[in-house]
């Protein structure tokens, strides 16, 4: 589910969550799905032997399975915001109740960017250490197994085989046509691939390239923002803090990576919460707003399969 699906929004949470997912375009894109504050998750490693064809009265075949399983924990982000009695008196000087809500307003918007921006960042390049969730630029490392780290379910090998090292710079027509070749080789390897994710750098120079190829256009995504798209993939294009244009590759320190995605709730890339957005409003007090309000979302990543994800790494402009 989107997060305006999965959140529940009373009061100002809708108002506030609209704020989040129009500065923070991964948000309009990413899958949720409710899961325990600590859970199971379990990756979809099934085995099957010989083949399920079978003369008639003959036995089905059968096939035992034993799950990959890793303990997911949800990460915390939370942040409160306080007005003082100082802002609260003001309205008994002429400005009355909605002068108050409209400063409230504004300092709850900001904040609610401020949370969203965070996330976002961390959902890309998020450490999974100091309690913060895990990035996908972290499950899935610009390196070879010897580099990788065993991750929710996921071997070294496995994970390996999800990043695909690029090592062009776009910058003959030669590279860029290499580089359009490699996109559409891996989004063939990820059925139903649904997104890429790019920094605002790359993804203008991939633009650029579409067109060049024919293959470039613009869709309106389930808020009604227009999106480019490459071969009718949306393109979503993030700041630099979530996906850097400083990546080395052992000789050169302006590298990138690009990542094609499968988002779905099962099979595929999402995010587990046990809240979505989760928003406490100022208590009421003699009809004007006092102490904190506070939002907050509970989340980790989640990718049950290989061919949900790829990276393409050390791409230079």
């Amino acid at each position: 589910m989107l997060v305006s699906q999965i959140s529940k929004l009373t009061g100002r949470a809708s108002g506030l969550l609209a704020k989040i997912l129009e500065i923070n375009p991964l948000f309009q894109y990413a899958q949720f799905k409710l899961d325990f504050s600590t859970a199971i998750h379990v990756k979809d490693s099934d085995t099957f032997t010989s083949t399920a064809a079978r003369a008639e009265n003959q036995a089905a075949q059968k096939d035992a399975q034993k799950p990959s399983t890793a303990v997911n924990n949800l990460a915390l982000y939370s942040r409160e915001i306080e007005i003082d009695d100082l802002r609260k008196l003001d309205a008994t000087l002429g400005g009355g109740d909605q002068a108050l809500k409209l400063f409230a307003d504004r300092r709850l918007g900001g904040l609610a960017v401020k949370l969203g921006k965070e996330i976002q960042a961390h959902m890309l390049a998020g450490t999974n250490a100091d309690s913060q969730l895990l990035g996908l630029s972290t499950f899935v490392k610009d390196a070879s197994a010897a580099g990788q780290t065993a991750a929710l379910g996921f071997t070294v090998a496995e994970l390996a085989a999800m990043n695909k090292n690029v090592s062009l710079q776009l910058n003959t027509t030669a590279n860029q046509d290499a580089l359009m070749e490699m996109i559409e080789q891996e989004m063939a390897n990820i059925p139903g691939a649904n997104a890429i994710i790019c920094n605002t750098s790359l993804g203008s120079r991939l633009t650029t390239i579409a067109r060049r190829h024919g293959a470039s256009g613009q869709s309106l995504n389930s808020f009604g923002i227009p999106v480019a798209t490459f071969n009718s993939i949306p393109i979503i294009k993030l700041p630099s803090d979530c996906i850097s244009q400083t990546e080395s590759d052992g000789t050169n320190s302006d590298c990138t990576s690009l990542y094609i995605a499968r988002f779905a709730e099962e099979l595929g890339v999402a995010w587990s919460t046990n809240s979505g957005f989760y928003f406490q409003d100022f208590q009421d007090a003699e009809g004007t707003p006092s102490g904190k309000a506070r939002m907050q979302f509970f989340l980790n990543l989640a990718c049950e399969r290989t061919d949900a994800l790829r990276r393409l790494s050390r791409i230079r402009l």
